[in-house]
């Protein structure tokens, strides 16, 4: 149940027209409800929040898509938000202030062309990962950049991220066997990879 500041203040947006064209430049719930406030109604975040949470139970799928699609920026944003508010916009505001439709159709495997470098860690070779590994490691010497991360890398994982970030396709197992292969390991460079 929506507290009685609350219906107070939907009713007042519903009412006062001058009140209605305050929530027209707002984008976010946080203006909303500092609107609410600076006008003499109390409202916490967190009861905008449930309110508004159930009010989204009670509205049609339709209802929903146009809410979740409305773009922060437009001008009916605002009133997209409250069930009560909708029925303020006029009937040609239905598809305008609207976020272009999302694309949720995933990619097929099909479609990407994959050469014996692009492939998946798992149908890598372990000398094609070596291998991997050892043009990585001259090209993080030859860049002074890349070179940095590596010598700041905390752990394996921190590596295995930067090197995926430039493109190098090499696993845990590959870093193991290059560790395996440094005699030196009193340098604190990393995996004895560097000289200084």
């Amino acid at each position: 149940m929506a507290s009685a500041a609350i219906e107070q203040f939907i009713q007042a947006i519903v009412s006062d027209h001058g009140l209605a064209t305050g929530i027209k430049p707002l984008g976010n719930h946080y203006d909303i409800v500092a609107y609410a406030n600076i006008r003499g109604y109390a409202i916490t975040l967190a009861e905008w929040g449930r309110f508004v949470a159930m009010d989204c139970l009670q509205a049609s799928d339709e209802d929903l898509v146009l809410l979740y699609r409305a773009d922060p920026s437009h001008w009916s944003w605002a009133f997209r938000q409250v069930s009560r508010w909708r029925t303020l916009l006029m009937d040609g505001a239905g598809a305008e202030g609207l976020l272009g439709p999302a694309d949720f159709v995933a990619p097929s495997p099909s479609s990407s062309v994959v050469d014996e470098m692009s492939q998946p860690v798992a149908e890598l070779t372990d000398a094609q990962k070596d291998a991997e590994l050892s043009a990585f490691i001259q090209r993080v010497k030859s860049d002074p950049g890349l070179k940095e991360q590596i010598k700041l890398a905390r752990n394996q994982d921190d590596v295995l991220a930067i090197a995926e970030a430039n493109g190098a396709i090499i696993d845990s197992l590959a870093l193991l066997r290059s560790w395996s292969q440094v005699t030196d390991f009193s340098k604190p460079t990393w995996f004895g990879w560097f000289d200084d």
